[in-house]
């Protein structure tokens, strides 16, 4: 076969009509003046699936730990990763689109295993769903599992996700079974019964007692039903849900539990349905705990191959409020029903902080440096940890929360590739889908990110914002993902995010004017 132009070695877009006219070349015999002039080949259209999709010149961040290689090239046929490495070899195809990746970094998309969709924030200021969806995708996000929201809806966008109908990371469903205080093991088993008939991927417990607990992880594991934990201050404990085979835990709660002898030394005005009283002594939970026995609880739960969904981001409000309240993309990013959400009301879950003080705080940190050093222990000892952000409550904005968690694992002491293992082949192993899901690999499901810089020099380049970098003598914001691609069909991040800023824009409108009318 010819050779390609001098011009062509790093093979940018402007060289593939150059390219396309040497294999038309190629496969019939005859030089390069000989041949019919091709149509340039340029970027991929937002949303738009190709036939054939190639990225070049990509430095590949293969997602399982192992250290980037590149540069190559990685070619995206009917959603699938076909083929990485010279997309040149062996083929005479002229791609239907084209990303120049050159000085730009591809892995994995992300799996967020612990969120929830949410409509609105409050009723008097409609929030739509794509608000929430387009965050997502901007953030890289391309599989999320959605723990205990409105069932029916979600395994409605969960088809239409599937079928591409709408713009939506990939969705698992873990609805909340037929649960409560008054609930016999009987109704349990049968709440988790009609949730397999219902079409449930999986089950998000909590709140039970040990009778209750047994016979749904029982029934649980006859169904073929994985479950997600969140287990509260109760009866059981983590030892409990390790103990009778749940599959991943959320947060932290019933972990310090099982290291504290005689339970927690709640004050004795403590009221549970009160949040600031529940979140201000959450925060001196691993402080109580014994570190030996936090030790035990982490063996248990690698030996019996239980994972963690940490989400440390959605409690880091808690350390330092302010700082939460003011972060800089909420200028333009925040809708105005998330932002009435978060005001401090006892009707809103997670809206705790009036009255919420520096010692309440300084508890926190003590508690993130107790809560860090024991999932570290649990990673550095096999244990299987995933990324999850829970956003929508305690200023956690949807996407750029997940990133903070990212950033939150590295805090903890993982070095940039295991954070990032966490987020792709860890959340797809917890999820049941390592077969398919989590590396840049041929055979596998092609989601992956497209990312202008290194992440692993700067976790921040993820967050949709990007970060604060300087040209020509101005600051300005660099990085970010360029493109998210979930099932091969490609998301300009830009786009997206110029789509979140108007409807954050229309919203704003929209009260302004309710204002100036004299309503509410």
């Amino acid at each position: 076969m010819a050779s390609t132009p001098d011009s062509c070695q790093s093979r940018p877009v402007r060289c593939l009509v150059a390219v396309g006219q040497l294999f038309a070349a190629a496969v019939v015999g005859t030089s390069v003046a000989a041949t019919t002039p091709q149509t340039s080949v340029g970027e991929p259209v937002h949303g738009q699936a190709s036939e054939q999709l190639v990225i070049t010149n990509a430095m590949v961040i293969y997602g399982n730990g192992r250290p980037p290689f590149g540069p190559v090239d990685i070619v995206v046929e009917d959603g699938l990763i076909t083929r990485v490495g010279d997309w040149t070899t062996g083929s005479a195809r002229i791609p239907d689109a084209v990303i120049d990746a050159t000085g730009k970094y591809v892995m994995p998309g992300i799996v967020n295993t612990h969120m929830h969709w949410h409509e609105w924030r409050v009723p008097s200021i409609a929030q739509p769903i794509q608000y929430e969806r387009n965050l997502y995708l901007a953030a890289g996000v391309t599989t999320v599992r959605e723990v205990g929201g409105n069932f029916r809806k979600s395994k409605r966008w969960q088809a239409e996700s599937e079928t591409r109908a709408i713009v939506s990371p990939r969705i698992l469903v873990y609805p909340r079974p037929n649960l409560g205080p008054h609930r016999t093991p009987q109704e349990i088993r049968l709440g988790v019964r009609q949730a397999k008939l219902d079409g449930a991927d999986g089950l998000k417990i909590g709140g039970l007692d040990r009778d209750q607990l047994e016979a749904l992880l029982d029934e649980a594991q006859i169904q073929g039903l994985r479950t997600a934990a969140h287990i509260g201050v109760e009866e059981t404990t983590a030892a409990d849900y390790v103990e009778l085979g749940v599959d991943s835990i959320e947060h932290f709660y019933g972990i310090g539990d099982v290291a504290i002898d005689a339970g927690q030394n709640f004050p004795a005005d403590m009221n549970y349905s009160d949040e600031t009283h529940r979140f201000a002594h959450a925060g001196e939970l691993f402080a109580q705990a014994d570190p030996d026995a936090l030790r035990a609880v982490m063996k248990s739960m690698i030996a019996h191959n239980v994972g963690w969904s940490p989400t440390l981001s959605i409690y880091e409000a808690n350390r330092d409020v302010v700082r939460a309240q003011n972060l800089p993309w909420y200028r333009d990013y925040l809708h105005p029903s998330m932002e009435e959400f978060w005001k401090p009301n006892p009707d809103h879950h997670g809206s705790y902080f009036s009255g919420w003080t520096s010692s309440n705080e300084a508890a926190w940190r003590r508690n993130y440096r107790i809560w860090m050093e024991v999932l570290k222990h649990f990673g550095r000892h096999g244990g299987l940890i995933t990324t999850g952000d829970d956003a929508g409550y305690i200023y956690s904005l949807y996407g750029f929360g997940l990133i903070r968690e990212l950033e939150l694992h590295e805090e903890a002491g993982f070095h940039p590739l295991e954070v990032l293992k966490h987020a792709t082949v860890n959340g797809a192993k917890m999820l049941g889908l390592a077969d398919r899901l989590g590396r840049v690999r041929v055979g596998y499901l092609a989601d992956l990110l497209v990312v202008n810089g290194n992440p692993l020099q700067n976790l921040r380049l993820l967050n949709p914002y990007g970060t604060s970098v300087n040209v020509a003598g101005h600051n300005t914001h660099g990085g970010g993902i360029e493109w998210t691609i979930k099932d091969g069909v490609p998301y300009h991040v830009p786009t997206l995010m110029d789509e979140v800023r108007q409807m954050v824009d229309d919203a704003r409108n929209t009260k302004r004017r309710e204002v100036t009318a004299g309503h509410p």
